[in-house]
């Protein structure tokens, strides 16, 4: 009886992680208590406009405009391409500037591209190539903007890694769903609203930035070296980092290969398959979004009652098992409701394995080179984006949406078989609940 009474005070107490010196990587003092919520605020509003960016440039491209599936993909693949490019210099950046001036400028700079595409809307002049220039500069910022984000969570909170990456999931996706919600309006409210809205959220979370203390960078520029070789260099050595470091390395290769076929097919053809097989319109793509990120918050919400996880990597490749069920009874056009409730089951899923991967690279990361490897597991998906749009805005404009759902079949049975064998995934053990990182 006293085990169980231990089991259970050690479950409902919360790890607390000790701040990190941003220059040496040490302990120190932890942050104020006042830190974590500015940065949920600010994340939460961020995310909310993202979110509201990622339906309004599907909804633009297939319900407005109806572009041909092949175009929708070379769309989505030239707005992703800049950020491929930008995002490693995004987590030099990180480890180099103040976090706190980062993210406010971002937030002031990409709250004008809706508004400029408001006025090509009032105009009657929007076109395939203003939506795919309006796409660009968003993820320009986004690039630029993740990395640091991303860092200062283990400076924010006072919590373990797992449940502040948890709770800040769980948090801002509630505010994405309303995000999307108001995309849904659009056909109410009219489109200039619309994206009125979305600037006004990014302006309201640079306010929320502006709260925030201090954030500086772990790692200063020797003075003098402002060369483009030395930046280079630096760049590369988180490649090298993610190299040496093999959990780190499979994971996001593994990860990687999931992007591919399984968040792609979420991007590129889901929107057919509202449109083409079940003739929805802009409020049930929404719907279809929400219930999807619903999903993704319960899942959240779940795993932060059995945190912190003696074994995420083996959770992981099981949740690749679990997705073939999913894409397979999808494939098979099911009933409304039966949609809805798979769509809902894909988005626990996903936020199951996405929050995984985030919380063992933090884990592992060191803290020298953290924003550089967080940047590489951002680029882990955003490459994936350009080349999982191309290929399958081919099938579904060459077959029909439901058959390019079967790839991702068979790419999650290979990441569990190859994950369980060789990727040392299985075997992992956090830290977490070896104690090592426990503080009161």
């Amino acid at each position: 009886m006293n085990q169980n009474m231990n089991r259970k005070t050690s479950r409902s107490r919360l790890p607390i992680a000790p701040e990190a010196n941003p220059q040496t990587g040490s302990s120190q003092s932890r942050p104020s208590a006042a830190v974590f919520p500015w940065y949920l605020a600010s994340s939460s509003l961020w995310l909310g406009a993202m979110s509201l960016q990622g339906f309004l440039i599907t909804w633009l491209l297939v319900g407005i405009l109806e572009t041909p599936p092949e175009a929708v993909g070379a769309g989505r693949a030239l707005i992703e391409l800049p950020g491929l490019v930008i995002l490693l210099l995004g987590g030099l950046i990180a480890d180099r500037m103040d976090g706190r001036s980062l993210l406010l400028r971002m937030h002031l700079a990409v709250a004008l591209p809706a508004l400029v595409i408001a006025g090509v809307v009032f105009l009657d002049l929007l076109h395939y190539w203003w939506v795919i220039g309006f796409g660009i500069a968003v993820s320009i910022a986004q690039a630029l903007t993740d990395p640091a984000r991303q860092s200062m969570l283990s400076r924010v909170s006072r919590l373990d890694i797992q449940r502040t990456i948890t709770i800040t999931t769980i948090v801002t996706s509630l505010v994405g769903i309303a995000g999307v919600g108001i995309g849904g309006m659009l056909e109410r409210i009219g489109l200039a609203s619309v994206l009125g809205i979305q600037s006004l959220l990014f302006l309201l979370g640079g306010l929320a930035v502006m709260k925030l203390p201090p954030m500086p960078g772990n790692r200063k520029r020797p003075e003098g070296q402002y060369s483009i070789s030395s930046n280079l260099t630096e760049m590369m050595s988180g490649l090298r980092a993610v190299w040496t470091l093999p959990l780190i390395r499979n994971l996001i290769g593994l990860n990687f290969l999931s992007s591919l076929f399984n968040a792609g097919a979420y991007v590129i053809v889901v929107p057919f398959i509202a449109t083409a097989v079940y003739s929805g319109d802009a409020a049930f793509y929404a719907n279809i979004v929400m219930m999807f990120t619903a999903g993704a918050v319960g899942s959240n919400i779940l795993l932060l009652y059995f945190m912190p996880l003696a074994h995420p990597g083996r959770l992981f490749l099981l949740m690749q098992l679990t997705r073939v069920i999913i894409l397979l009874v999808l494939w098979t056009k099911p009933p409304l409701w039966l949609f809805y409730t798979c769509m809902i089951v894909w988005g626990l899923n996903m936020g199951i394995t996405s929050t995984l991967v985030r919380t063992t690279v933090q884990e592992l990361a060191p803290t020298s080179h953290r924003a550089r490897i967080l940047s590489l597991l951002i680029l882990s998906f955003m490459l994936s984006a350009p080349l999982s749009s191309l290929l399958l805005g081919k099938l579904v404009g060459g077959l029909d949406p439901l058959n390019a759902l079967l790839p991702g079949v068979a790419i999650s049975l290979i990441i569990f078989l190859l994950g369980r064998a060789f990727s040392g995934l299985w075997q992992y053990r956090s830290a977490f609940t070896a104690g090592t990182h426990h503080r009161e």
